[in-house]
């Protein structure tokens, strides 16, 4: 037809099956997309397996990501009936981290608003559309609460700039303090950063700056996160 084409390959996730190691050499070459575990299903604990598969293997998958060719953990289920509010906002954000395939399967007729903006903030859009292309990993999880972190544009010489989301696998039915300096998240750069939320979508925002051993604290829902944009500042922004 003389249309371009997106291939999407999923024979990984049969030949982990039965453990034959794939080839991703030849998926990098031939595919632009690839399954890498198990359909997801509309529920946390499905959305949970799939992100713990990613973080369990990221050290060998990870390298294969880049512009034009992903590991794709399934379709986003955002607005559909298995995740909450706060889950689906989880899902947004890791996939963007991960630089997963925007891949989405519901009922546009019937999605309701709060879960449309979800799907439509271009801000999040933008951290999984970020032109290098690096797939993020998971960093650390402490007291269940896990830390995921992007390499993203823009840069001010060999700092990035990063997304990190904060993501609450706990489930003791109140928001939870986590506090962390930013130089354990591997935010080096001393002239700092500039932080915005990118789930506040309040108009005209101001934007904390914060430095490498800025404490940051955030409040982080059950089953939910808190998704940060750190953008790498030069010296002629450090006022």
């Amino acid at each position: 037809t003389g249309r371009p084409m997106v291939y999407s390959c999923s024979w990984p996730v049969y030949q982990e099956e039965i453990g034959i190691q794939p080839n991703f050499t030849a998926l990098v070459q031939y595919c632009n997309l690839w399954r890498n575990y198990d359909d997801i299903q509309d529920s946390w604990e499905s959305l949970s397996n799939i992100t713990w598969y990613f973080a369990n293997k990221q050290d060998n998958i990870v390298q294969y990501a880049g512009p034009g060719h992903w590991n794709d953990p399934d379709m986003l289920l955002i607005g559909n009936y298995g995740l909450s509010y706060d889950q689906s906002k989880v899902q947004m954000a890791i996939w963007a981290i991960l630089a997963a395939p925007l891949l989405l399967s519901t009922d546009l007729r019937a999605i309701r608003p709060e879960f449309k903006a979800i799907l439509q903030n271009e801000d999040i859009i933008s951290v999984n559309q970020d032109g290098l292309g690096i797939q993020g990993r998971q960093l650390f999880v402490e007291k269940k609460i896990e830390i995921w972190a992007r390499p993203i544009l823009p840069m001010n010489h060999e700092y990035y700039s990063y997304a990190v989301a904060f993501v609450s696998k706990r489930t003791d039915g109140n928001p939870y303090a986590f506090n962390i300096t930013l130089n354990k998240l591997g935010l080096y750069n001393p002239n700092g950063y500039r932080v915005k939320d990118l789930y506040d979508l309040r108009k005209n925002k101001t934007y904390k700056k914060m430095v490498p051993d800025t404490t940051l604290k955030v409040r982080v829902n059950p089953t939910g996160v808190v998704f940060l944009h750190f953008k790498s500042i030069g010296e002629e922004e450090t006022n």
